[in-house]
């Protein structure tokens, strides 16, 4: 089931980076498989992570579906070249302080709760990757090319903790996530 997750997910983002739309409904099944693959690892954090980034999945495949949409001209069809039909957006500096705020309080609160009410033996690390990695999945949805670079610093610490949880294929999968990270950076920034 972890190699399946791995592949599946690996592919999501690969194909969003691309900013295929194939990409959200790949990532949106690698999700359910990832769920039960944490559990069983008491990863409990990330499995909670995995339900509510099925619900941003849905998000971001909705954003980018309406603007597709917008984009289709007026023969009925889309422009030439498909993975320009959604460009990267700014990220204002005002937004990413106060949506980064939000999402340091919301990893306390998830690292105090998996303290106290698990048996997650990491729930610092747990949590604060979790909170995180809604943020980066937020401004994934949104099109801001920072997404990557959260994303790739996340990866590279998430690699750590699933090699400590034996979860071998999986840390090998963020370890390329890094630099699917910076790629998807250099992407969107073209």
């Amino acid at each position: 089931m972890e190699l399946i997750a791995a592949l599946l997910s690996a592919s999501g983002v690969w194909l969003t980076a691309q900013r295929r739309m194939i990409g959200w409904p790949i990532s949106l099944l690698a999700t359910l498989f990832y769920g039960t693959v944490f559990f069983q690892a008491h990863l409990y954090a990330d499995t909670v992570l995995q339900g509510v980034f099925s619900i941003a999945i849905l998000y971001g495949w909705a954003l980018w579906a309406r603007e597709r949409k917008k984009r289709i001209n007026g023969t009925g069809h889309l422009p030439t070249i498909p993975a320009d039909t959604l460009p990267a957006r700014p990220l204002p500096l005002s937004r990413a302080v106060l949506e980064t705020g939000f999402f340091l309080l919301l990893s306390i609160l998830w690292i105090l709760t998996l303290k106290r009410w698990s048996d997650d033996p990491t729930p610092l690390l747990d949590g604060g990757l979790s909170g995180a990695s809604l943020l980066a999945q937020l401004w994934t949805a949104r099109r801001h090319r920072e997404s990557w670079l959260l994303w790739s610093a996340i990866d590279v610490i998430y690699t750590g903790l699933f090699l400590n949880r034996s979860l071998t294929i999986t840390a090998l999968l963020y370890a390329g996530y890094t630099g699917l990270g910076l790629y998807g950076y250099w992407k969107w920034k073209r």
